[in-house]
């Protein structure tokens, strides 16, 4: 695109890994895999969980393994939209019309997620240990709301980064500026 020929060219001995991803990276890890311990350990309050003893290989917590299942899955879907730009955009929906592959492959996933948990979990439920009747609608509710939480802490983290460049980044070239005068 013509944005891209506009960039400045980049010294081949740099890391292909820039502080914002790193950022982006540390930060969705942070939120993932702290949301997944709460879920894990934290899950009285979500509705319809009775333990479910009907199967020995599914063990009694399957419908609460299968929310945790979903939502990790749900959580990687979203990071798609996110990993969409790398520069600390706001506006992650931009385009996303242009590149139907882009689309294809993200509703795809979702689709298969929601075939492997609804449809399909009488008979996955024995190799993913998945629950037979899969999750209500509440607790897809939850599944999804968690997921889009991905988007909130993008936004977050484009703020961090932006307030850190602006004290840290403005400072760092006075105090350089200052020692080459």
């Amino acid at each position: 695109t013509d944005q891209l020929l506009e960039r400045p060219p980049v010294n081949r001995n740099d890391s292909i890994v820039t502080a914002r991803m790193m950022l982006n990276i540390g930060g969705m890890a942070v939120y993932e895999v702290g949301l997944m311990c709460f879920l894990l350990w934290v899950y009285e309050w979500i509705p319809d969980l009775e333990a479910y003893d009907g199967d020995v290989i599914t063990g009694k917590k399957s419908r609460h393994y299968t929310i945790l299942f979903n939502t990790f899955v749900l959580l990687q879907v979203c990071n798609e939209y996110n990993s969409r730009f790398l520069r600390g955009e706001w506006q992650i929906w931009r385009g996303l019309t242009k590149n139907p592959l882009f689309l294809i492959i993200s509703v795809g996933t979702m689709l298969v997620q929601v075939i492997l948990v609804q449809i399909a979990s009488p008979v996955m439920s024995y190799p993913l240990k998945i629950h037979p009747e899969g999750l209500t609608f509440v607790q897809w509710l939850i599944c999804l709301a968690f997921a889009t939480g991905t988007f909130v802490v993008q936004q977050l983290l484009n703020l961090f980064f932006g307030a850190y460049v602006r004290t840290v980044g403005g400072s760092s070239k006075a105090s350089k500026a200052k020692t080459v005068a």
